[in-house]
């Protein structure tokens, strides 16, 4: 039997883990000391091995970005993630094979051009370099250390990553209890995190990929996966992140896109059970518009986000109306843009955070990638990240688990609203680290029998009593 088709039992959630990730949440809100000796400790964690360092940069990041109403963070602690990134590199990285090579060398090359064309054009070229290395070095790592990893450990970290993940959702949706507590703008709920929209995209590669797994995988499901999948859509909704949700549905159609035209099975299911849920789905979504009324308005309240002002474009020019801005920038400089991670007028809202005189920080906002790559990068860096995004894919796809697959495209679909590929520096991390275990676990797929045509077939009794002649051919094979 294919190992794909078991490979649910190592992606289920390990509930001692969520246990513990519990009780150290509960332990973070106690006091901020408490965090700082949490981040403290994912430095040493961090040192102990690749598949540590990716655990202690999912911890550090989820931490760094919490709810400030729920986790206090101390003063050093930003720093400490750029020492537990810094850790990370100088763990992983020396431990590069040829493998990890043909699998990053995009990232290189991308973020080479870059520094190239960032230095001849930024405002702020320090601001520039700073955030190219960040994210050369950062993709980097999480590739390296997920690639060069075990099948058996991967697994173990498909675990990890699930178990954890879910966890903190689940523990964002208990906030609903509490509405200013785990409330942030526009009534969206942000649980854990530090924001609604920032919530939204952390669920929606995890919704993407247990709804995948209730929709298109042809083993059996049980009720609890079930419920994580309706749970985690349910939540998508409720944080108003429409880049979440639209996120989440376009990966699972895209999965479902890929399974009409497969021309081999795998460990999907028969086209029957999704067309069965979605029937099902939509009796139930008729009845409740007929018994309440209320669909109407509340499909309204997730598309303007309570701000029912104009129409739908003016919706759109509110939240995302700075593509039009980044569109006629790349146009007054197609060729190479105007610098990586910056504005085009050097500009900085919030603010440039420098240590001895180092830029560390420089937070802007760009919704949309592909206007984004274009304004910093032009054609060069639009070519080049087009390069970097389909060589990953070609990996994801190697996956047969329709799951993985999700996921991945999930985490490339958020930023259609929330520009995380190019910052894994800051909460693009967890982006990034879930397409790097989505896109390495083609290597826990592998089906046996596959595994056995690569391995040298077994001699035949006959070979083995033409090459070594016994006295007796009882006597060869009792040995």
């Amino acid at each position: 039997m294919p190992e794909a088709a078991g490979s649910r039992v190592c992606t289920v959630i390990n509930w001692l883990l969520a246990v513990l990730t519990a009780v150290v949440v509960v332990l973070l809100t106690t006091s901020p000391v408490v965090v700082t000796i949490v981040m403290s400790a994912c430095i040493a964690l961090a040192l102990l091995g690749p598949v540590r360092a990716v655990q202690a940069l999912t911890i550090g990041t989820l931490i760094n970005y919490a709810n400030p109403a729920i986790i206090k963070l101390g003063p050093a602690d930003g720093i400490l993630l750029r020492v537990v990134l810094i850790t990370a590199v100088v763990r992983v990285l020396p431990t590069m094979r040829a493998s990890d090579l043909r699998l990053v060398w995009p990232v290189w090359l991308f973020g080479i051009a870059l520094a190239i064309t960032s230095a001849m054009v930024s405002p702020a070229v320090g601001v520039s370099l700073m955030k190219d290395v960040t994210f050369t070095l950062a993709a980097s790592v999480v590739l390296v250390a997920v690639n060069g990893t075990p099948p058996a450990q991967l697994q173990k970290l498909q675990t990890w990553l699930i178990t954890v993940c879910l966890t903190v959702i689940a523990l964002s949706a208990l906030t609903l209890a509490k509405p200013p507590l785990g409330a942030g703008l526009n009534g969206g709920l942000q649980g854990l995190l530090g924001q609604p929209q920032a919530l939204g995209i952390f669920i929606a590669p995890f919704a993407a990929w247990s709804a995948t797994g209730v929709l298109l995988m042809r083993s059996r499901t049980s009720w609890i996966e079930v419920l994580i999948a309706i749970g985690t859509v349910v939540l998508v909704f409720l944080t108003r992140a429409r880049t979440a949700a639209l996120a989440t549905g376009l990966a699972i159609f895209l999965v479902l896109l890929a399974r009409f035209l497969a021309r081999r099975s795998g460990p999907q299911a028969k086209l029957a059970r999704p067309l069965l849920l979605l029937a099902f789905l939509g009796v139930g979504v008729a009845t409740y518009a007929f018994a309440t009324g209320k669909l109407n308005t509340v499909l309204l309240d997730f598309v303007y986000k309570d701000q029912r002002h104009g129409n739908l474009g003016d919706a759109f020019l509110d939240t995302r109306g700075g593509v039009f801005g980044q569109w006629q920038n790349f146009l007054s400089s197609p060729a190479i843009g105007h610098g990586f991670g910056v504005y085009a007028d050097g500009s900085f809202p919030a603010g440039v955070v420098e240590v001895y005189g180092i830029p560390i920080s420089a937070p802007i906002e760009k919704g949309f990638l592909p206007t984004a790559i274009l304004e910093e990068g032009g054609v060069v860096g639009g070519l080049l990240l087009l390069l970097l995004i389909a060589w990953l894919t070609l990996y994801a796809w190697r996956n047969t688990d329709l799951r993985w697959r999700a996921m991945f495209f999930a985490c490339l679909c958020v930023n259609f609203g929330e520009c995380v590929f190019l910052a894994p520096g800051g909460i693009g991390m967890i982006d990034w680290i879930c397409l790097a275990v989505a896109l390495s676990g083609y290597r826990t797929t592998v089906p046996l029998k596959t595994r056995l045509r690569r391995s040298p077939p077994e001699p035949t009794r006959e070979a083995l009593v033409e090459s070594n002649p016994p006295i007796s051919t009882s006597s060869a094979w009792s040995t």
